[in-house]
């Protein structure tokens, strides 16, 4: 009997190793497929969640499959494949409620939740009026929970910068916003390796470019370009029109779909 307990104990730790040692080479293999640019290498990644998904049902996981998700949506959007983030869009919404149905006191997911429905707005602008109070109010769950992260702060960030002043948006909060979560992000070790933090930092940057704080904007670029010097974007795209005093800053809405 002791032996039986003792094994089901190192199976039990063996598989938690390998879930997180799984996602761990997850989020160092879209980390470089974000630097790189290389949306087929994202891809795979999803893939494979995907497929470690299907095996094992483990919770971490979908959360891992869901970022992942919303992260190739989000660069989808940004080189104006439209339809293809439409083709993601279905799955990431699915995904995002089942750890609501896990758990909908997770500020995580419901951050995430709020992200997804930034985008289906940004996809389908016509129904704006439909969605955007439901991705507030999921937005408003995330921060009035006690476990608030760095990943609904950029939620908050992204809110006030997409969104029409008329409606809420503010491109001040939005720098704001975006400083606190950079800042708990290296607060709680969570800037190595980590797609989000360096994309955190440029939608910074493209924010102080939008206020006008050309100066403090390639101060923030320099910076990424010293923590990840081989970060493809901002190497080759944002930081030379910077020096060039071209402007870096996005928009969406107004883009026909």
């Amino acid at each position: 009997m002791k032996k039986s307990i003792i094994f089901l104990t190192i199976l039990l730790i063996s598989k938690s190793f390998a879930f997180s040692s799984g996602i761990k080479e997850a989020k160092e293999k879209l980390y470089d497929a974000y630097i790189s640019g290389d949306n087929k290498e994202w891809l795979d990644v999803m893939n494979d969640l995907e497929k470690s998904l299907q095996k094992t049902d483990n919770i971490f996981t979908l959360f891992e499959l869901t970022k992942s998700q919303y992260g190739y949506m989000g660069l989808l959007v940004d080189r104006g494949q439209f339809e293809k983030a439409k083709a993601i869009l279905p799955k990431a919404e699915l995904n995002v409620e089942s750890l609501l149905n896990y758990n909908d006191d997770w500020a995580d997911a419901n951050g995430l939740k709020a992200g997804i429905y930034g985008f289906k707005i940004m996809l389908y602008p016509n129904l704006v009026i439909l969605n955007g109070p439901k991705g507030k109010g999921y937005l408003n769950k995330a921060t009035s929970l006690d476990d608030i992260t760095p990943s609904v702060f950029v939620e908050m960030a992204n809110y006030k910068y997409h969104t029409p002043s008329l409606l809420g948006g503010n491109i001040d909060e939005a720098i704001q916003y975006y400083q606190y979560a950079i800042k708990l992000f290296e607060l709680t070790n969570q800037s190595e390796n980590n797609w989000q933090y360096i994309n955190t930092l440029v939608w910074l940057a493209i924010s102080l470019d939008k206020k006008g704080k050309s100066t403090e904007a390639k101060e923030v670029l320099r910076k990424l370009l010293v923590h990840e010097p081989d970060f493809d974007w901002v190497k080759n795209d944002l930081y030379p029109k910077i020096l060039r005093n071209e402007s870096i800053s996005k928009t969406y809405y107004s883009e026909k779909r």
